[in-house]
């Protein structure tokens, strides 16, 4: 992954952005190619779903990536190519 930072094209989202459901939650389905999150919350708990989950927004999230933040939104992804950069805690 260190041609990440080299890539001047690359795609950068803030957390703050994005717009969860009524449980906190945001699905990404990213193509794969590197994807940058910049956060201004910290990063608390990452892994994998391993059981099925149906977020509130009707999507099974099971297998995918979860990131959970202090603010209390859980990222969900497919793409190992996500970098997030999010303040300690």
């Amino acid at each position: 992954m260190s041609d990440f930072f080299e890539n001047d094209d690359e795609l950068v989202l803030q957390l703050g952005d994005l717009l969860p459901d009524d449980a906190g939650e945001v699905v990404l389905f990213a193509r794969d190619e590197p994807l940058k999150i910049e956060a201004d919350t910290p990063l608390i708990e990452t892994g994998v779903v391993e059981d099925s989950h149906i977020t509130a927004s009707g999507t099974d999230v099971g297998g995918l990536t979860y990131s959970q933040f202090a603010n209390g939104m859980t990222l969900y992804h497919d793409n190992d190519h996500i970098l997030i950069i999010a303040p300690d805690v």
